[in-house]
């Protein structure tokens, strides 16, 4: 059931006599996202170059692609999604422009990508099932190397890990195979200070950022390249330092 208030839109999900609501967290008459780990996932994208060419992956693409429509002129957008339905969605209720959508599973679709020598300079990961787990297989070695295949040399990954806390076992392991697979250089931004609710990793930095970096460059960009201003992007951004 898709309910489409006038400045947002709500789809309802019954499976298996389980229900589960999903908000686009997009406000689409003021352009801007009340979702703080949504917009901690979106201000990667300002850290080290305006993004040309994203890359995202599933459920949430209908708002990091209406963002980055709404606010960076020219950006080419690939959304890969498994369920048709969503696609539906995003283009009748949203009004989302991007073009490029595969519906299909994207650990599958990555082969592809990588046969046909396509690159991106940024991968936006937001990968789950209704019971807000990723899938294991998109967890593995194996798919984080196909990842890293299709990145730019001066590539960002950013990986959004739901209900950090419940999944903390689980999300140990992504996290090393994450590290192995890619670089050194990382932060773990958070919703607001000592919040792991929701945490969203940043990977291939040249440098370890503090918060104010982030907010900075921000800053600097929107200026330097006359983006659409969104002032709720900076609001509670905190990077957790593990050691």
């Amino acid at each position: 059931e898709v309910d489409n208030i006038w400045w947002e839109i709500i789809v309802t999900i019954t499976t298996e006599n389980k229900q589960k609501v999903i908000y686009s967290w997009y406000d689409i008459v003021e352009k801007t996202s009340y979702s703080p780990y949504i917009n901690k996932c979106l201000l990667w994208s300002f850290i080290k170059h305006i993004p040309k060419n994203v890359l995202i992956l599933w459920l949430w693409a209908w708002s990091f692609s209406k963002f980055l429509e709404d606010h960076i002129k020219n950006i080419s957008i690939t959304w890969i999604e498994i369920d048709e339905t969503m696609l539906e969605i995003a283009k009748n209720e949203m009004k989302i422009k991007t073009q490029n959508i595969i519906i299909w599973d994207c650990f599958t679709v990555l082969d592809d990508l990588i046969s046909e020598n396509k690159t991106f300079d940024v991968i936006l990961f937001d990968c789950y099932w209704v019971n807000s787990e990723i899938p294991e297989k998109l967890m593995s070695e194996i798919f984080l190397e196909k990842c890293k295949k299709v990145l730019l040399s001066d590539w960002i990954f950013s990986i959004n890990m739901a209900n950090y806390l419940e999944n903390i076992e689980k999300y140990n392991i992504l996290e090393n195979n994450l590290s192995k697979i890619f670089t050194p250089n990382y932060d773990l931004l958070l919703s607001w200070k000592n919040d792991f609710w929701n945490v969203v990793w940043i990977f291939n930095l040249d440098k370890n950022y503090k918060a104010q970096d982030y907010t900075k460059n921000y800053q600097k960009n929107v200026e330097l390249w006359n983006i659409l201003e969104n002032t709720e992007i900076l609001k509670n951004t905190y990077v957790y330092n593990k050691d």
